[in-house]
């Protein structure tokens, strides 16, 4: 309830950028400018830019079937969800 400890909470619940990405959960981790991205958000959004515009680079030599293919494999290797 406290925005001044919202980085111990994430950090405490395991969703910061580092552990996200060492447990496979996202591609790329983007640096925000110093200060952070709302300090800056024209440089946030040319970082941003670059990384997209490199990995469509990378992937549109892949048929359309091969990159879901991967993206299911990939969503598979989360787990179930046993709710009902």
């Amino acid at each position: 309830k406290d925005s001044q400890k919202a980085d111990l909470a994430a950090q405490a619940m395991g969703i910061t950028a580092k552990r996200l990405s060492e447990l496979g959960l996202v591609d790329e981790v983007v640096q925000e400018p110093l200060g952070g991205a709302h300090r800056d958000p024209d440089a946030t959004a040319e970082a941003l830019r670059k990384i997209l515009a490199a990995r469509f680079r990378d992937l549109k030599v892949y048929a359309i079937e091969r990159l879901l293919s991967n993206r299911q494999e990939k969503l598979n290797q989360y787990g179930e969800y046993g709710g009902g």
